[in-house]
């Protein structure tokens, strides 16, 4: 092992919060502060609902909440939109439009949701295409009157309702 191989314990702290901006971290800090006085200030359980949940992430105007027990989620869900207010109004800079739960322990996370929308209409215009070329090869797309014996065209109504029905999911995707 040599000296090179060595890193102290200030470069390993600078190396981690390199990309992160003064103003995000003073974000996070003004989030977690505010999180830890909404909570406490709900009635009766406040101070021991902050003291068994915590703020796991923030993403696309979503909050991750943890909590030790599901009866603090539930205690949490049924106080939501009080807590949503407060962070509101303590976090102006940010956008909080919903929270979301998970429990100790386990690895739930939030994903990027425009991504997932992405990937899923590519799956399904795939899918669509693979449809559509098995259509075509049973000579189902053929448009009537191309003198084509075995063309077997779809009435139009169908045909409609089909093109209607694959706008529809296609759209609901995106």
């Amino acid at each position: 092992m040599t000296d090179n191989d060595i890193m102290h314990a200030s470069q390993m702290i600078t190396q981690v919060f390199k990309n992160i901006s003064p103003q995000d971290m003073e974000n996070g800090n003004r989030l977690l502060n505010s999180w830890r006085q909404t909570v406490e200030s709900i009635s009766r359980n406040g101070a021991k609902l902050a003291a068994h949940t915590h703020v796991v992430d923030l993403k696309n105007g979503v909050l991750l909440v943890e909590a030790d027990h599901s009866g603090w989620i539930q205690l949490l869900q049924l106080h939501q939109n009080y807590i949503l207010t407060g962070l509101r109004r303590k976090n102006p800079a940010l956008t909080i439009a919903s929270l979301a739960f998970r429990l100790a322990g386990s690895d739930a996370r939030l994903v990027d949701g425009v991504a997932m929308a992405q990937k899923e209409r590519a799956r399904l215009q795939k899918r669509y295409d693979s449809e559509d070329a098995l259509l075509k090869e049973s000579g189902f797309d053929v448009p009537q009157g191309t003198g084509q014996p075995d063309a077997k065209p779809l009435p139009a109504e169908l045909q409609h309702l089909f093109d209607k029905f694959k706008n529809e999911i296609l759209t609901n995707q995106a």
